[in-house]
């Protein structure tokens, strides 16, 4: 029988591992495939608020913050003349806080930052002008999705703005990239019955490994009482090291191998990315390894009260 310090011990770690892979999204934050997607969604966003005649966007909120990717291309895209806004990020990690504040504290003027997860936020009612959620949205549950959506509803601005997007989405793997997500399974699998570790929960897959479909997520919106202005799903290749990053989050890994132990999840899904892409991979026009995602944008607005009832 296993010495009961022991497992204490292993149980610490595993948790260690859970947190710190919660909030280090560094690795992937920093690919020129995350950059270059978000950034594309950002710009689209733009457009459409400048299309739709926005005034001066006072204060901004992102939401799930990470490392302040959005906010910071956010402000970037921004149109020259615009007087920057209050950035307030919210992010249920401290460490998370403290690694966006690094990041944006130099080109933000006036910057909050507040511990809390989204479903969790209290700010005051009609405060924000835009909330901006990337890439965050699916490691909730269904039920905790509509509870965000509705505090992001409250404390939006008549006619204000919410832009969502997410690579984790029904339809972000197309058919002919299934046969790679196979086979990394497959592989990872291998790795760890070669080294003698057995699954050892089988309980049900962790919500973040349950995907839904971009009819679903935008259902999801409008019952919350938000317009969708704009739904847009952006193709990129991803490459071998961004496949690694993506590999490395706790919540993606341990929704492909189940039962098995973060750690050990992690390190083997990493592990089978270079084999199951040079197997199974789509080739770009110097016969290097990809596979296309499709990542969901879409953006919305919050209707105007009515005399006969709240939108």
């Amino acid at each position: 029988m296993m010495d009961v310090r022991k497992i204490i011990l292993i149980e610490r770690r595993e948790k260690m591992v859970v947190a710190r892979a919660s909030y280090h999204y560094e690795p992937f934050a920093d690919t020129a495939e995350y950059r270059d997607v978000n950034a594309a969604a950002v710009r689209r966003w733009l457009e459409v608020m400048r299309d739709n005649g926005i005034g001066r966007i006072e204060r901004l909120l992102d939401l799930a913050t990470g490392v302040g990717t959005m906010a910071k291309l956010f402000i970037d895209y921004l149109p020259a003349h615009s007087r920057q806004p209050t950035v307030i990020c919210v992010d249920k990690s401290e460490e998370a806080l403290e690694q966006a504040k690094v990041r944006l504290a130099p080109v933000v003027a006036d910057l909050n930052m507040i511990h809390a997860a989204v479903e969790e936020m209290d700010l005051p009612d009609e405060s924000v002008d835009v909330a901006v959620w990337g890439n965050g949205i699916h490691y909730l549950s269904a039920e905790d999705q509509e509870k965000a959506l509705r505090r992001i509803k409250r404390v939006l601005r008549p006619e204000g703005w919410f832009c969502v997007n997410t690579a984790f989405h029904a339809e972000g793997r197309p058919s002919e990239t299934v046969p790679f997500y196979r086979a990394q399974v497959k592989k990872a699998v291998e790795h760890l019955r070669s080294r003698g570790i057995n699954r050892q929960d089988r309980s049900k897959r962790p919500e973040a490994s349950n995907y839904f479909s971009q009819a679903q997520y935008e259902e999801l919106i409008r019952a919350a009482g938000l317009r969708i202005e704009n739904a847009h799903e952006f193709s990129i290749r991803v490459r071998v090291h961004a496949l690694r990053c993506i590999s490395g989050f706790v919540q993606y890994a341990s929704g492909a191998l189940h039962g098995y132990t973060p750690e050990a999840a992690v390190e083997a899904m990493q592990n089978a990315v270079e084999p199951a892409l040079q197997e199974y991979g789509q080739r770009d026009e110097q016969n290097k390894p990809y596979v296309t995602r499709n990542w969901l944008a879409i953006i919305a607005r919050k209707e105007i009260m009515t005399s006969t009832g709240a939108a």
